[in-house]
């Protein structure tokens, strides 16, 4: 497969990932309760589960298009290789994004959890960079 091909499928899966989460907010409503302000105290679990799936596609979809879509204008022989690593921080970031959303929903962020979780990340990226060296 070529390098275009990859990033077209990739950012076609981002918008996929794009409409899947707005039709799970326009149509579900996944963390408010009828009639209130506050957030989250009434939680449907499917509708939870499925705007944290759909937006796991989108921001997946969106990261690594991106990253790939950097690191592919540099050299066009190496594409697989700037897909791995795409790939892999494109994970990462998902993982920090979703965690703190996660977090803030059961309002236990802070800005030193948040900090932490970044600094886990950034520990895991830095040994995964120089494992590969």
């Amino acid at each position: 497969m070529s390098p275009r091909n990859y990033l077209y499928t990739l950012l076609g899966v981002a918008a996929v990932g794009w409409a899947a989460f707005a039709l799970v907010i326009i149509q579900m409503e996944p963390c408010t309760a009828a009639g209130e302000i506050t957030i989250c105290h009434s939680v449907s679990t499917g509708s939870l589960s499925l705007f944290f799936l759909s937006l796991l596609v989108a921001l997946l979809g969106t990261f690594i298009g991106l990253g790939f879509l950097m690191r592919f204008g540099f050299n066009d022989d190496v594409y697989k290789e700037h897909l791995a690593v795409s790939a892999r921080q494109g994970i990462f970031l998902t993982i920090c994004c979703l965690g703190g959303l996660a977090l803030l929903i059961l309002q236990a962020l802070t800005w030193w959890s948040g900090l932490l979780m970044l600094v886990i990340i950034l520990v895991m990226e830095l040994y995964f960079t120089r494992a590969g060296s």
